[in-house]
């Protein structure tokens, strides 16, 4: 019983003096206190788990039954690392439990029985003279997701940025070399014809490779210097409209066939047009890509609540799984001649308009890219106050 409890204390003292009705209705309200107290605990976001000092477990709420997929009953004392799947969280709990005195925090992905980071605090404590630990679980999945993100993001900003200035420097020498290669070709024509045959083979390699280094150039310093963005309400549907319709002869002649569903009900919202314009140009050329042979790419757009989402689901070569995690990498490829800028720039225009797009794919069975836009209006303006008004 805890110390401070002197209701207890009294009734204790007083035990021999006590008629059984009142010591009846005490421990049946002792017993429904304790229930609400479970209840309460059970509709807690966070998982908690009671142990005594050895890691026996004498209580767990719903939330952390749910997340580690325990199969617990009071009546069975059980240790908890015994319990738990994931080999690193038993690990840790089977370690730090005997001989915990102080408040220990440590973040554990877990992996098993799903897939969840989760921040582990151990709260030792004492209910009379008997040693317990609290084992509180904060689920920071979203959180650490978005740490990954914004880390991806900075790593991208700092080598576009290095890479912008080296490729500024770059271009110069390379015009300078198609200038010059292009007064070669006109010193040739004064040469006997058998000479002439041999060297314009090889001008005509060194004229396409400089022609190819300048053209990637251009293309990095265009997804580098991006202008600023400029969010209007604008319709999704009529964006993705205008961007089919202007790949569409690109499609046809690669015998793709582009399936559009779009959402009527979806309201005008905040965006910037020709970014998203740009995106899914991309990300349509990319699936054409990916079907050499021809097929459908399926565009489906749909509103859950306050998000925007945006499916294009192509019938393509698939991608491998060792590559999926760092296909939005810069410089990143799999195309033979690809610059590995696109899908990066995919990945920052759906970033700087707060969404997030996620990918799913089998090798030969296809790729599924899904964008997720916050719906934003503007904000309202409140009527300015004017004191003349009060007067």
């Amino acid at each position: 019983m805890p110390k401070n409890n002197t209701f207890v204390q009294k009734l204790l003292s007083r035990m021999d003096r006590v008629d059984k009705e009142t010591l009846k209705n005490y421990v049946v309200d002792l017993a429904a206190e304790n229930a609400r107290y479970h209840e309460v605990l059970d509709t807690l976001q966070e998982g908690v788990i009671l142990t005594d000092a050895r890691g026996q477990i004498e209580w767990v709420n719903a939330q952390a039954a749910a997340w580690l997929d325990l199969k617990w009953r009071k009546e069975q004392p059980v240790a908890i690392g015994s319990l738990i799947e994931d080999p690193q969280l038993a690990l840790f709990l089977k370690d730090a439990l005997p001989d915990l005195t102080e408040r220990r925090v440590e973040d554990i992905p877990v992996l098993n029985p799903r897939e969840i980071h989760l921040r582990v605090f151990l709260i030792p404590f004492e209910a009379g003279a008997k040693k317990h630990v609290c084992i509180l679980l904060v689920n920071r999945t979203e959180e650490r997701s978005f740490e990954i993100n914004l880390d991806r993001l900075s790593r991208i900003e700092s080598l576009v940025r290095l890479a912008a200035g080296v490729a500024h420097e770059i271009g110069n020498p390379l015009n300078a070399l198609g200038i010059h290669l292009q007064l070669l070709k006109k010193e040739l024509k004064e040469l006997p014809a058998a000479k002439r045959k041999a060297l314009e083979k090889s001008l005509s390699a060194m004229t396409s490779e400089t022609e190819r280094l300048d053209q990637i150039v251009k293309n990095f310093l265009s997804a580098a210097r991006k202008p600023p963005l400029r969010f209007r309400m604008e319709n999704l549907n009529t964006i993705l409209e205008d961007a089919i319709h202007f790949v569409g002869p690109e499609m046809k002649r690669a015998r793709v066939k582009i399936d559009f569903r779009p959402d009527k009900k979806l309201p005008p919202f905040l965006v910037d047009r020709n970014r998203l314009y740009q995106t899914f140009i991309n990300l349509m050329k990319n699936a054409k890509e990916a079907m050499p042979k021809g097929g459908t790419l399926g565009i489906a757009v749909a509103q859950k609540a306050k998000i925007a989402s945006i499916r294009f689901q192509d019938q393509g070569i698939g991608i491998e799984e060792e590559d999926l995690p760092h296909i939005f990498d810069a410089y990143f490829t799999t195309k033979e001649g690809g610059a590995g800028l696109g899908l990066m720039t995919v990945y920052n225009t759906v970033s700087e308009h707060g969404g997030r797009i996620d990918v799913a794919s089998k090798k030969g069975r296809g790729t599924t890219f899904t964008m997720l836009l916050p719906i934003r209006e503007p904000k309202l303006q409140l009527p300015k106050y004017d004191m003349a008004d009060k007067k």
